[in-house]
């Protein structure tokens, strides 16, 4: 193994923002994986499995253990299934499924992640998400140093969660995905309606895309952001009296027949656009994206997400709920 120290973990999150990790692995096999997962064991250290960094922020004094970096992200076809290995982008498995014939799988296209985490944290967009496609995850546990196959069932999949969120022993290393022959002409046209909703617009599927998140022809493609930072606020949280709320904001009956209000309308009406703490920026284009405008600190990403969750509380009474994972922090973590 050429574990590396104290490696800047900035380079390889799309926040941009971060300290350095401890140790460091890029691994190309899982055997590889085993390997250094066991070597971590044995010296008592904690670990992450890094993939492309969205959806991640790292404190600014880093991950005191070993981040390992996967990059084995094989391809390849059994029938109607798509077998992949956790480092591969969802982009790429689109593609590939295209390639031989198979459909259902174009959404995926407007992930910016690897499959592993994608099924982690049972990404979706445009009406889909993971849990429609994993038949079965083979996962490495850590405690007992051998892999074991997980069943769809039992990834306990739920919104933008699933078991593997809470049973970091469990390190994803490949998936059955379930897809479906079909034409592969009407694919390509979902595909491309999909790519110019994620650019430049595209109403149509934007009613669809609403309730899942807000807006996509309105983020912020190239920016350095993490992507959604909350999540949406489902109608089926304990916590959340729909028929109260709507008597106090009546307008709000425009999503009644969605799953839920999604958080970056919430974020705009609360009037957040473009607030600022430092070079922390609350998106002009789409609420529930913080922009790191070059010079952000992990502290300062922290600070403004602790101001959203306040105000968002004190305006409408609801608690948001971050979609965002935090990576080497002890303390002072928005909790309120």
């Amino acid at each position: 193994m050429k574990i590396k120290e104290n490696i800047s973990l900035k380079p390889f999150t799309v926040f941009q923002i971060g300290g350095p990790a401890r140790f460091f692995l890029r691994i190309k096999t899982r055997d590889e994986l085993k390997e250094g997962i066991e070597w971590a064991v044995s010296k008592r250290l904690p670990f992450y499995i890094l993939g492309l960094g969205s959806n991640l922020l790292v404190s600014d004094s880093g991950f005191d253990g070993l981040v390992l970096r996967p990059e084995f992200s094989k391809i390849s076809i059994d029938g109607n299934s798509i077998i992949t290995e956790a480092g591969a982008k969802m982009a790429e498995v689109v593609s590939f499924a295209l390639k031989n014939g198979l459909v259902g799988f174009e959404w995926a296209v407007g992930v910016p992640g690897t499959v592993g985490g994608s099924i982690r944290g049972n990404a979706g967009c445009f009406g889909s998400e993971m849990k429609n496609h994993v038949q079965s995850v083979l996962a490495f546990n850590a405690n007992k140093l051998d892999f074991e196959l997980v069943s769809n069932e039992s990834c306990n999949f739920g919104y933008r969660d699933s078991m593997f969120k809470k049973r970091p022993d469990l390190i994803i290393c490949s998936a059955y995905l379930k897809l479906k022959s079909g034409n592969i002409l009407e694919a390509r046209r979902h595909l491309a309606e999909f790519l110019k909703v994620r650019g430049q617009g595209g109403a149509k599927v934007w009613r669809e895309f609403f309730s899942e998140g807000g807006n996509p022809s309105s983020q912020e493609v190239g920016a350095k952001t993490a992507g959604s930072v909350f999540k949406n606020v489902l109608w089926a949280r304990k916590d959340v009296d729909m028929e109260r709320l709507f008597s106090r904001f009546p307008k709000w009956r425009a999503f009644e027949n969605n799953m839920g209000i999604p958080a970056g309308y919430l974020i705009d009406e609360a009037g957040l656009k473009g607030t600022k703490i430092g070079g922390a920026m609350v998106s002009n284009k789409h609420a529930n994206f913080i922009i790191n405008n070059g010079s952000a600190s992990a502290e300062e990403i922290v600070t403004l997400i602790s101001l959203i969750k306040e105000r968002i509380h004190t305006k409408f009474g609801i608690q948001l709920e971050e979609e965002i994972q935090y990576i080497g922090f002890k303390n002072n973590l928005p909790a309120y």
